[in-house]
């Protein structure tokens, strides 16, 4: 399922980039080539690079893997972290799974709603940040739990959630 996206204007790589980050992505490849289980990582290249996988980025990860270029958008599409469409820097991801909303995800969802000032699924007006409610993110330990881009917290807080968002404002500024 493709993730809900934000403005193309909110792409870190502009169109006219685009030709030189096919070419830092391809260089990327390289090492991935003769690893068969590679097209995710490759894929988190092409993320980490564009700031979304771009249909060139799966022709070029379908050329350079030897994947057809269908299988390579059905996996893009099956992973909820990977996104089809340009994204805010920061997407914040509340997991909402059981051991997690007993432990009161709802409250952290709900603060985290109230300092982003948008409803699940959508980004900021800034285009900085867009809040997500996720399944599990595989971190009970650390109930609840929420997720930064890749980077994982927990056990999360009230205030601990506004605080982060307050960094997260101020590292842009």
């Amino acid at each position: 399922m493709t993730q809900a996206t934000g403005p193309a204007e909110q792409s870190p790589v502009a169109p006219a980039d685009e030709s030189g980050g096919l070419e830092r992505l391809r260089e990327r490849l390289q090492d991935l080539k003769h690893d068969p289980g590679s097209l995710l990582e490759a894929l988190y290249a092409a993320q980490e690079t564009f700031g979304y996988v771009t249909p060139a980025s799966m022709e070029l990860i379908s050329e350079e893997l030897g994947y057809p270029e269908a299988h390579v958008f059905g996996v893009v599409t099956f992973y909820t972290l990977l996104y089809t469409e340009p994204q805010p820097k920061h997407i914040v991801r509340v997991c909402r799974d059981l051991s997690c909303r007993i432990s009161g995800a709802e409250k952290i969802a709900a603060r985290a709603r109230k300092e982003i000032g948008v409803h699940p699924g959508h980004a900021s007006a800034d285009g900085l940040l867009k809040l997500e409610l996720v399944s599990c993110i595989g971190q009970c330990e650390k109930q609840p739990a929420l997720m930064v881009n890749l980077d994982v917290h927990g056990p999360a807080t009230e205030q601990g959630v506004s605080d982060l968002i307050r960094r997260l404002r101020e590292e842009d500024q």
